[in-house]
This record gives structure tokens, C-alpha cells and sequence, in this order.
């Protein structure tokens, strides 16, 4: 109660402007006063001078009251003035106290209001400032994640030796997730058997030692061989529960937490790629397996190309229709081998056939009829040399065998066998024009040639003059 009328004694309550009138009233009144002391005609009006000297002090306490009002009003907003800067300064802690229902306690509740919200603002600054230091942190590590991508990629463009491309992909591996181990677990193209290819990180060595890389892996059986048969991504850390076959490859690799990531490109499944360490309370993020199976990926395309191209260049060196040898290839090849026999001091023959009658026979019956007996002039001599011959469609209808280590002796009787197979197949035609039949010539090094261009152009006369005297014999 008492607070209330200290507060309405000192005009707390009222508007700033309203204090402002009264203060400046009760000076103005204790002015007049005051000028009544100074003037007798003034003072007169009063009547005797004790009534002056009261009227005097009457004004000094007037005077003092509105000096306490002044006061009032200027103390507060010094003091508000004190705080702000204080707040200004960076103390948001700071809230000003004015127990005041006038402009300047609304100027107080104001200020407070205002920090409390710069503070809010601040505060949700800082929130907001740790998120992007986040996504910052996650920007920068998928842009080094892409950086690795990249890296191989080029290497796969640049149809770079798969070893290194594998090698490469492998090593990206220990950039991410804290792993320290990098397996690579290919298919064997020969064998067709799943074995540990490549083995990085600090635990290489040992598991080289024990063995590891030895033992393929069996389809459909272990963890490994699971996820070979299903093609399915494994991820082992804190939140696996352990099973038999979890602690057993555990054990093998010698790692507590992994990442297993299929290697296979349309249906075709060429091996697993898995990346592990040995950290406690590890936990794979979403990133890193997205990573690892991106680099799966980029292994699958890397072997995909690598068939492709080895496809490629058989197909570059055999002729498409008969599955034989091409003329180019022929060519480089008679050449190797006569260089080897000569180092070796062996023999070397080179057997030209055609076909004879072969343009009547296309121009009566068709080019579908025509490639079929090109196919079984292609199966005869397939079936009549040695693995160590090599069979060529040298041409049109041409064929040409390189028999290396044999002389001109051994050759005639592998030619004569073809000439005669050939014309057995084609004897029990009703149709004579269906009858076909070959002529060949044979030569060898260094005898008729020392060079591959030598022997193929002494057969190429051979073989004309077989043709002139009527075909389906051997010229040597």
C-alpha cells in the first residue's frame, strides 16, 4: 500500500508529458515567489515579512520538489541509457528493471522486449550456424566422395589397365568411414571360382600369411558366398546383432564392422567388394554405403569393359561369318611364326585353297546357299589341323592355313586330306553344279620365302596354276 502512494507521490504513474507540466508549474510558481521577495512593490501584496519568508521558503521547497521530479524523469532514462549500452556491448543477459507506468517504463519494457528477442534471434543463430556447419561438413564430404567417383570413372574412360582401375577403386576405400581394410573378391574367368583378388590396409599382410587369398569362396555358403549368390549389401556395425556366420567372418578378416557391396552388372555377377575396420561403437552412415556401392558399381563396369573389349579384339582378328581367322590377323600371324621358326630352326608351311567353281556356283543358287558352303569349307578345315595350326578365310572364298613346324612333305599330306574331305562332301549332290571341290598350294620357309609376303605370293601363283589345270588338286 505504502509502494502505491510512493508511486503517486512522485508521479510515477503519469505520462511523461503531464510530469513535465507540473514540474515546470511548480518552479514557475516558486519563481513568482521568489520575484515578490526581490520586488517591494510585489512583496507589499503579501503583508508583513514573516509572511515573505514563508512564502520564500515555501518557493525553495517547491522549487525542490520539481527538481526531485526532473530527477524522476531523468535518473530512468539515464539509467536506461547505462543498460543499452551494456546490451550493445553483447550482454543479452542484461534486462532493465523500471517499475514505471509512464513513456519511460513502456521505454523499458520495450528494450527488454527488444533484447529478449536479439537474444532469441542470436540463439537461433547459433542453432542454425551448427546446421550449417553440418551440412558444410556433408557438403565437403560428398563433394571428396565425388572427387573419388570421378577419379575412377576417368581411369574407366580412358580404358586404362583393369589392375590399376581395381587398384584404384579399391584404395578409395580407405578414404571413408574411418576402414582400414580393402577386399576385392573377383570371379575367376578360367575357373569360374570366386577368390580374394586384391587385399589392402594394415591387415593385408597378415591375412596374405594365413592364407586368406588361397581359399575360393564357395556359392551360397557363409556370409561372403550369401551375399555373392543374392547380390545383396551387407552392413555390420554396432546395430548388427551377431550371428554364427557374422562372428565367422569376423574372424576370417579379422574385422569387427564392414561393408559388403555386390560387384555385378546386368546378371552378371562378378565378385564383392568389402571395406571394414575395427572401430568399437562404429555405425555406417547412409553415405558411406552409397559410396561403396557406387564404387561397386564403377568395378562392375570397369570388368564389363574389359570383356567387352577383349570380346572386341577377338572379333577384330576373325572373320564373322566362318568364326576363323581374318586376313589381317593371318598375315601378322604367318610373320611371328616364321621369325619362331626360324630362331628355332624348324619349318614352317603356308597352305592357300579356294573354292573352285565358286562365282557359278553363288550366281546359280544365291549368297544364302553361298555362305553355307563357305560355313562347311570353315568346319573341314577346323576339323583336319592340329591345335598348333591356325585355319583363316583369307578371302572371298580363299582359305589359308599357317602350319608351324611342319615341312612342305607334312603339309601336302594335311592338304590332300582337306582337298579330298571337301570333295566327299559335296560328291552326293544330284545337282552337279552343287558338286564343289578345291584347289590349294603349299609353300614353306625358307624354300620358296623368307617372309610372310613371299610365301603368300609364291601360293597365289601355285594356286592359279592349280586352277588352270582344272582344280581340286594340291600345287607345291
Amino acid at each position: 500500500m505504502a509502494k502505491i502512494y510512493f508511486k503517486k507521490l512522485f508521479l510515477s504513474s503519469k505520462k511523461l508529458n503531464t510530469e513535465i507540466q507540473i514540474a515546470f508549474g511548480l518552479i514557475s510558481i516558486a519563481i513568482l515567489v521568489f520575484l515578490g521577495y526581490l520586488f517591494p512593490g510585489v512583496s507589499s501584496l503579501f503583508g508583513p515579512k514573516m509572511w515573505l519568508h514563508i512564502a520564500i521558503v515555501l518557493a525553495l521547497f517547491i522549487i525542490v520538489i520539481g527538481f526531485l521530479i526532473i530527477m524522476q524523469i531523468v535518473e530512468p532514462i539515464i539509467r536506461i541509457t547505462n543498460e543499452a549500452k551494456l546490451i550493445a556491448d553483447g550482454n543479452l543477459e542484461r534486462e532493465i528493471e523500471m517499475a514505471r507506468e509512464d513513456e519511460i517504463g513502456e521505454l523499458g519494457m520495450a528494450l527488454n522486449q527488444m533484447t529478449r528477442r536479439i537474444k532469441d534471434n542470436v540463439d537461433e543463430l547459433q542453432k542454425y550456424s551448427k546446421q550449417t556447419e553440418s551440412i558444410n561438413s556433408e557438403i565437403n564430404r560428398r563433394v571428396v566422395i565425388l572427387a573419388s567417383l570421378v577419379e575412377v570413372s576417368n581411369l574407366i574412360a580412358q580404358n586404362a589397365e583393369l589392375q590399376l582401375i581395381l587398384k584404384t577403386a579399391t584404395d578409395k576405400c580407405l578414404e571413408f568411414g574411418n576402414m582400414t581394410l580393402g577386399c576385392l573378391i573377383l570371379k575367376d574367368r578360367g575357373s569360374g571360382e570366386f577368390k580374394i583378388q586384391l587385399l589392402i590396409g594394415n591387415k593385408s599382410e597378415e591375412l596374405t600369411q594365413r592364407g586368406v587369398k588361397e581359399n575360393p569362396i564357395k556359392l551360397g555358403k557363409g556370409l561372403v558366398g550369401k551375399a555373392i549368390l543374392k547380390q545383396n549389401s551387407v552392413v555390420l556395425d554396432q546395430n548388427v546383432q551377431a550371428t554364427e556366420e557374422i562372428e565367422e567372418f569376423r574372424q576370417l578378416f579379422g574385422i569387427s564392422n564392414a561393408v559388403l557391396a555386390p560387384i555385378a552388372s546386368k546378371g552378371n555377377v562378378f565378385g564383392l567388394l568389402i571395406t571394414g575396420n575395427e572401430l568399437p561403437d562404429f555405425i555406417c552412415a547412409s553415405t558411406e554405403r552409397e559410396f561403396f556401392g557406387l564404387l561397386a558399381k564403377q568395378i562392375a563396369i570397369a570388368i564389363n569393359n574389359d570383356i567387352l573389349i577383349h570380346e572386341i579384339e577377338k572379333l577384330e582378328v576373325t572373320d564373322h561369318l566362318t568364326g576363323l581367322f581374318n586376313n589381317a590377323f593371318t598375315r601378322k600371324r604367318l610373320t611371328e611364326e616364321i621369325k619362331r621358326a626360324s630362331n628355332a630352326q624348324q619349318p614352317c608351311s603356308f597352305v592357300l585353297f579356294m573354292v573352285d567353281q565358286f562365282d557359278e556356283f553363288h550366281k546359280c543358287f544365291g549368297h544364302i546357299a553361298a555362305e553355307s558352303i563357305l560355313l562347311k569349307v570353315a568346319s573341314i578345315l577346323k576339323e583336319s589341323i592340329s591345335p598348333s595350326d591356325k585355319a583363316a578365310r583369307f578371302g572371298d572364298h580363299e582359305f589359308a592355313v599357317i602350319m608351324p613346324g611342319k615341312n612342305k612333305r607334312e603339309s601336302i599330306k594335311v592338304a590332300e586330306d582337306i582337298r579330298k574331305r571337301i570333295e566327299q562332301s559335296f560328291f552326293k549332290e544330284e545337282d552337279e553344279r552343287r558338286r564343289l571341290t578345291c584347289a590349294g598350294a603349299i609353300t614353306e620357309n625358307p624354300i620358296d620365302g623368307v617372309t610372310a609376303d613371299e610365301l603368300i605370293l609364291k601360293s597365289g601363283v601355285l594356286l592359279a596354276e592349280a586352277m588352270q589345270q582344272g582344280g581340286n588338286r594340291i600345287a607345291h
